[in-house]
């Protein structure tokens, strides 16, 4: 049975109720079901119309650059480019051997897609005075310390745990000795 097919039937069935309603074709007992009954009929319509809408996929960012880097005026040939820059320059080949990830690709270029948005949070080290206990990194000076949230413009205070990593030397220490409480920055 097609999607077509689906809504046509519970139209018909709907306007049947509807009618059985109006007209009291049902007795009293049965005439608050079949109320029940068309607000089940309008939410089994409204399930049915989305059938066909695809979902999103979530990309990582760097496939999202890639594919805008690589965009061809159709899919495959989007696909046969960032496939031949895998294989010439190595660029992301680890990622694209991975048949779930060709597959994620390919419905990304199909359904369009989202971004992975990771996850920033504020870094609160255990043991130090309430008030400046949060984790601060001044991007001129390329230096962290500690300090309140409310730091100056030139002072980072919002990181994610794969950026601490990279650049906080101190991370693994700090994070395996149970000594950072991490706070989740709400988006606006």
């Amino acid at each position: 049975m097609t999607k077509e097919e689906v809504l046509e039937k519970l139209e018909e069935e709907k306007e049947s109720v509807k009618s059985k309603i109006l007209y009291g074709q049902s007795s009293n007992s049965s005439a608050n079901g079949c109320g029940w009954c068309f607000d089940v009929i309008n939410h089994a319509i409204d399930l049915a119309e989305k059938l066909d809408e695809p979902k999103k996929v979530v990309i990582p960012q760097f496939v999202a650059d890639w594919i805008r880097e690589t965009a061809q005026p159709s899919n495959l040939a989007t696909i046969s480019v960032m496939h031949s820059d895998a294989i010439r320059y190595g660029k992301h080949i680890d990622w694209f051997k991975n048949p779930d990830n060709q597959r994620l690709l390919l419905k990304a270029l199909l359904y369009g897609y989202e971004v992975e948005k990771k996850s920033e949070f504020h870094v609160k080290l255990k043991g130090l005075v309430t008030g400046s206990a949060y984790l601060n990194y001044n991007i001129p000076f390329k230096t962290f310390s500690t300090n309140s949230l409310s730091s100056p413009k030139h002072m980072n205070t919002e990181f994610t745990k794969s950026w601490l990593a990279k650049n906080w030397p101190e991370y693994e220490a700090y994070n395996n000795a149970g000594l950072l409480e991490f706070e989740e920055v709400e988006d606006e």
